[in-house]
């Protein structure tokens, strides 16, 4: 008998343990997704963490992935805004960033000029100098000229010719 009430016990423990679990519904009959379980944006605070972690150059392989695919555009989306931290991104992912993943990164930077010049110019530097796809010419460029010309530190003054050089190029095509 006892043996009897031990496995009923024991399988309506496992019962109970493999049952489905129940989510909560609201009261117009929407399932409620716990804050915990919901994804979260992603900030450049995690990217940099991730960066930390495993490196620049499989973090970007893991964001232009198949697991994310839209990953990699939320980081060119997060580097056009000119906040310091995306641009910390841009600096550890530029070297890495080749083909269209490149190219995204390198507009995305063009896009950030006209918000955070200096932020800009302190990346192009650091990863190898400007280019005429992070400073491209064109008829609607002159908020990142006027941008780009505004920037008065020394330390970043080859750069600054560097990409007003390619800014002021006549567009070819």
């Amino acid at each position: 008998m006892s043996i009897r009430l031990l496995l009923t016990a024991l399988c309506a423990v496992l019962a109970a343990g493999c049952s489905p679990r129940t989510d909560a519904i609201d009261e117009s009959g929407a399932e409620v997704i716990p804050a915990e379980t919901r994804p979260q944006p992603l900030t450049a605070d995690h990217v940099l963490n991730l960066i930390a972690a495993d490196g620049a150059a499989h973090t970007l392989a893991v964001l232009t992935g198949p697991a994310d695919p839209s990953g990699y555009d939320k980081v060119t989306a997060g580097v056009a805004t000119g906040d310091a931290q995306w641009l910390i991104v841009a600096q550890h992912f530029r070297p890495h960033a080749d083909g269209m993943y490149g190219e995204g990164l390198s507009d995305a930077l063009y896009k950030a000029l006209s918000k955070n010049a200096p932020g800009v110019l302190s990346v192009l530097k650091a990863t190898g100098g400007a280019s005429e796809l992070t400073c491209e010419s064109g008829p609607d460029n002159a908020a990142a000229i006027a941008a780009v010309t505004a920037v008065t530190d020394p330390a970043l003054a080859e750069t600054r010719q560097e990409c007003l050089g390619f800014m002021s190029s006549p567009i070819e095509g």
